[in-house]
């Protein structure tokens, strides 16, 4: 199947592209980690697998829908749409491919004949240390497979979506049916045509690209988020382990993102316990057969926070990846900073160091880590992520604005926030317009905290009066995440100085928290709601060094008791007393740190476990779905009968079978393209006077149809069921003075313009 072969090709092309960017991958972990020897026990193919896989995925796609553009006008109309490109694509990245892998291969060999050449030490092939990876990839793979094809699968012919995101998630089949099914050149949002494309649809156009090379659609979805969400927590999994020097971190990273910590669910119990005659029994049966979201704060009752966004939102998984991996390759250079700063004597020396030195601000010559590779790969990312990602390339750029300020090598930041801001900005005139249609950065205070929110004049006196009402917020929101973010940094900080180690780490989590920040600050789009996206990034972010104070309160007796053997002689540690008094000091001490780290576990995952029991009862097969039917009459005729750029006038439709036809319509459910920036406001009144046919005017509504390349009206009862089309529909006009083409089994009808 073609599919299969473009993933397959864009996987390896990805992962040799890295290889080639990026020489020596173990030289990278020395980079990042905290203790260069826990590299031993980090296999190379962590990251060159899940990097390999979405910046793969991100580059072919972005290529692909761009010749796909090229070609457009010239493909004949009994061709499929997209496959001329996509046979050009992918004969140029399996040669690439190819190309990058003899080059690495020279490469290496040439370097291990070198006089002289070290190899850093590889990954030890423990049995253990080998089972442990590949089950929890596994069990990654399988909780993220059940998240995404839980609310999104196939029933016999038919399509099913869970009731917890068919609303959000009907533009984005619309999305890949356009391009799978239809041909949505210039790319118009399907919900509002004729006025661009404000939302970032990439992600979707690589699910219709693999919808047209022959997925089913509901594959066509799941698989390249499986793909990219299980690639992301292998890389924060990663990054907790280097960061941590504990391998067990790399499970707990995944399990903290997905079974997130808030307050909800103990804030439930407290009121279920208040209840007459409530038990312990009774409690955790409510909370476990609860079917709908806990509305403790504003829009929980959304499932905002909860695993659900990850079901909603599947472009989210792969924006989050390439912030990690944005990350991992500057780490390097941050950390390198506080490294020779400490090393360095003197107030003077080190300001000098610190400000004007050559090594602030441009690579180091002949270094090992080879940076230039890694700012061109950087640079690659950022040119293709706008429209993949747009609020996660900010978040990006905000993690690297904080790390760039206490890091060496400043120009590579640079380059990479350059590329970012000229990539956005032609894109954005290019798909929307202008950059205004896509993003306006205004100072906006507070978020969504009714008490601060719209504060635009609040001054530095306010904004440190609302500090109490914003850390109440976060602790609701995130708890013990937050609390222990907030431990770690200091007691990190406080460790590290006094023993005089490198402190990139607590500074790190400074860089963190600026997507965290901003959010209380900034309003990028219509909706302030949609900064909770950059909260979102920075917990998941914070969750990778709350996993390795996990990981490190589980082996801390481990690792006293080790340092404490190293300090004795050969001799005392034969001696039988040391034994017993081993027994008799670290067995309790580690019994106790391991009581306390799966008492935090608990108190980290309870809720989230909780909206897993939610989003399980919301979405169960019986409890409710919508259902989308691929051979209904509607769909079928339409796709055979209609032209690819046809624009519908139907009624305010968010997810109906007609949309799997890959067809647009001119006014759908408004919340999408109104949250996408789109002026529903002025289209909401022109689409009413239409359906009132222009006021019975015949002649003024064709020529407004023309002039937005409208071809059908679609008469349906479905007109009646919504407050806003009820009053306006004007069925008899249509019947009067058009033609009636075709009338399905349910009444609906379709007219020709």
């Amino acid at each position: 199947m073609l599919a299969v072969l473009y993933l397959i090709i864009a996987i390896f092309f990805g992962t040799q592209l890295i290889r080639f960017l990026i020489p020596d991958i173990r030289r990278l972990y020395v980079g990042v980690a905290a203790d260069t020897e826990i590299i031993e026990k980090v296999p190379t193919l962590l990251f060159l697998l899940s990097s390999g896989t979405l910046v793969g995925l991100l580059l072919t796609s972005w290529v692909t829908y761009f010749l796909a553009y090229i070609m457009h006008p010239y493909i004949p109309a009994d061709t499929a749409n997209l496959l001329p490109a996509n046979i050009v694509s992918m004969c140029v990245f399996a040669y690439l491919a190819c190309f990058f892998w003899q080059r690495c291969f020279l490469r290496n060999y040439r370097d291990s004949k070198k006089a002289g050449f070290k190899k850093l030490p590889g990954f030890n092939r423990h049995p253990g240390s080998v089972s442990f990876y590949v089950i929890t990839v596994l069990l990654v793979l399988i909780a993220v497979g059940f998240v995404y094809f839980y609310t999104c699968y196939m029933s016999g012919d038919n399509i099913r979506l869970g009731f917890s995101i068919f609303s959000d998630f009907s533009p984005h089949v619309a999305i890949t049916s356009g391009f799978g099914i239809g041909s949505n050149f210039p790319t118009q949002y399907p919900h509002f045509s004729g006025d661009n494309i404000q939302y970032h649809f990439m992600f979707y156009f690589l699910s219709g690209n693999l919808e047209a090379l022959g997925f089913p659609l509901v594959w066509a979805i799941n698989i390249p988020s499986i793909l990219c969400m299980g690639s992301t927590l292998v890389l924060l999994g990663t990054l907790a382990v280097l960061l941590s020097s504990r391998r067990s971190a790399f499970f707990f990273a995944p399990v903290l993102v997905l079974f997130r910590s808030a307050w909800n669910v103990f804030h439930m119990a407290k009121d279920l316990f208040a209840a007459p005659g409530a038990t312990w029994g009774s409690v955790i049966k409510t909370i476990t057969q609860q079917s709908s979201w806990y509305g403790y704060t504003f829009r929980d009752e959304w499932g905002l926070w909860a695993v659900n966004v990850y079901a909603n939102q599947r472009h989210l998984a792969m924006g989050v990846g390439l912030v990690v991996l944005l990350i991992f390759l500057f780490l390097p250079h941050f950390r390198r900073m506080f490294l020779h700063m400490g090393r360095t004597r003197g107030a003077g020396e080190k300001a000098k160091r610190f400000f004007i030195s050559r090594e602030a601000w441009i690579a180091r010559k002949a270094d090992p880590l080879r940076p230039w590779g890694s700012v061109i790969l950087g640079s690659l990312i950022a040119l293709a992520m706008p429209f993949f990602h747009g609020s996660c390339l900010i978040c990006a750029l905000l993690v690297l604005l904080g790390m760039a300020i206490f890091s060496e090598f400043r120009l590579g930041y640079a380059v990479i926030a350059a590329v970012s801001v000229l990539s956005a900005t032609l894109q954005a005139r290019f798909f929307a317009g202008g950059a205004s249609n896509v993003a306006s950065f205004k100072y906006y205070f507070g978020f969504v905290l009714p008490e601060l929110a719209g504060k635009e004049k609040a001054g530095i006196g306010t904004v440190f009066k609302s500090i109490p009402e914003i850390a109440k917020y976060l602790g609701k929101i995130g708890f013990l995440t937050v609390i222990l973010t907030a431990i770690v940094f200091i007691g990190l900080l406080i460790y590290e100085l006094i023993l005089h180690k490198n402190p990139y780490r607590p500074f790190l989590l400074i860089a963190f928290s600026f997507p965290l920040i901003f959010a209380f600050f900034f309003q990028v789009s219509l909706e302030v709601l949609a900064n909770h996206k950059f909260i979102q990034v920075s917990f998941i972010l914070f969750d990778v060094i709350v996993a390795g104070l996990l990981a490190n309160l589980l082996a801390l007796p481990i690792r006293v008791r080790n340092a404490e053997r190293a300090k004795r002689s050969e001799e005392e540690e034969k001696k039988p007393k040391d034994v017993s008094l081993d027994k008799n000091v670290f067995i309790p001490v580690q019994i106790a740190s391991a009581i306390v780290c799966l008492f935090l576990l608990f108190g980290l995952v309870a809720t989230g476990i909780s909206e897993w029991c939610i989003y399980y009862n919301l979405n169960s097969h019986t409890n409710g779905y919508v259902e989308l039917h691929p051979d209904a009459q509607i769909t079928d005729w339409v796709d055979k009968n209609t032209g690819e750029d046809d624009i519908f006038l139907t009624p305010m439709w968010s997810v109906n079978d007609f949309f799997l036809s890959g067809r647009r319509i001119y006014y759908g459910w408004p919340y999408f393209a109104w949250s996408a920036g789109h002026d529903t406001t002025t289209r909401q009144i022109n689409y009413q006077w239409l359906l009132t046919g222009a006021n019975g005017n015949i002649s003024e509504f064709r020529r407004y149809c023309n002039e937005m390349n409208i071809r059908y009206v679609i008469l349906s009862d479905d007109y009646y069921g919504n407050a806003e089309t009820r009053d306006y529909y004007y069925p008899e006009f249509f019947e009067e003075n058009l033609t009636e083409l075709v009338r399905f089994d349910d009444g609906t009808a379709i007219y020709k313009v």
